[in-house]
């Protein structure tokens, strides 16, 4: 299934410490988003994923997130989605103002690909299909934080269809 989605996109110095981070374990040998090199792979905090955001959504997710950004984030720790294959990401911690309007755009969206019982995780994605058995080497080789926190200063649209990304603001 593809998905589509919409996203954060992050200030110069945060998206560096997050490519920093996809280097470093490239450099370890292991898993890391950075191994993709498409034009398209940029460090992220998705918003929703579906698989369509139709015209009105999108407009919509415009005029609710305009407001907000730039917004000032953290950096949180390491966390790890999955079970056996794992997903590592590092968590990026905003208002509650920002995720109140993001659970709105969601609430709006018709298959938003998320367990309905959990809420919006913001955070950006190291790597995929980790190994249980290295999830030491990874913990062991990224900083706990990088040093400047990050803001998420613009909006894009990811069509995996067309293939395309599309900056909605910023």
């Amino acid at each position: 299934m593809v998905m589509h989605s919409i996203e954060f996109t992050l200030d110069p110095d945060a998206e560096d410490a997050i490519r920093a981070d996809w280097d470093d374990l490239l450099a370890a040998g292991l898993p890391s988003a950075g191994a993709h090199r498409s034009a398209s792979n940029r460090p992220h905090v998705t918003v929703l994923a579906a698989t369509s955001v139709p015209e009105p959504l999108q407009e919509e997710a415009e005029h609710l997130l305009a407001p907000v950004l730039p917004v000032a984030a953290r950096w949180g720790g390491l966390v790890l989605f999955g079970n056996r294959r794992l997903v590592l990401a590092r968590l990026v911690e905003v208002d509650r103002a920002v995720t109140d309007v993001v659970h709105g755009l969601q609430e709006s969206a018709v298959d938003v690909a998320a367990d309905p019982l959990r809420a919006w995780v913001p955070h950006v994605t190291l790597c995929r299909r980790l190994e249980p058995a290295q999830v030491s080497t990874a913990l062991a080789t990224l900083p706990i934080l990088p040093a400047a926190p990050p803001s998420l200063v613009g909006v894009r649209r990811w069509n995996p269809e067309q293939r395309t990304v599309t900056t909605l603001l910023g």
